[in-house]
């Protein structure tokens, strides 16, 4: 009976999720924008592995933002930023940096886009 078992076993963990197809299907560019105009970053991932969409977060400089601190700051629904008004200055500059997306899917697990340059012209 044992030997019976092993090969069911095997099956069964070879029927689990070994390799699967997580990718992003758009990720963020490098941007130069101007102050008081519009920055838009784009992020789209996809997986055959589940019919949601996978969930998307942003990092800038290493650090999550938060879309609720910022009132400028808003996700639309496809993961695109947006940040209305860039704000710009000698001193303050909260906008420029550099940009990450993170795509989450439940049970899979998340993957890090490539990093995108914002400068903000002069």
């Amino acid at each position: 009976m044992k030997a019976s078992d092993a090969p069911s076993s095997s099956s069964s963990s070879s029927s689990s999720p070994g390799f699967v197809d997580f990718t992003f299907t758009l990720e963020p560019q490098d941007m130069v924008t101007v102050r008081g105009g519009v920055l838009q970053l784009d992020c789209q991932a996809q997986s055959d592995a589940a019919a949601a969409p996978p969930s998307i977060m942003w990092r800038k400089d290493g650090v999550l933002l938060s879309t609720v601190v910022d009132e400028r700051r808003r996700q639309l629904e496809n993961g695109t930023l947006m940040v209305q008004n860039v704000v710009h200055s000698r001193h303050h500059r909260p906008d420029e940096g550099e940009y990450q997306c993170l795509a989450t899917l439940d049970g899979l697990g998340s993957i890090v886009s490539r990093t995108a340059k914002v400068t903000v012209a002069e």
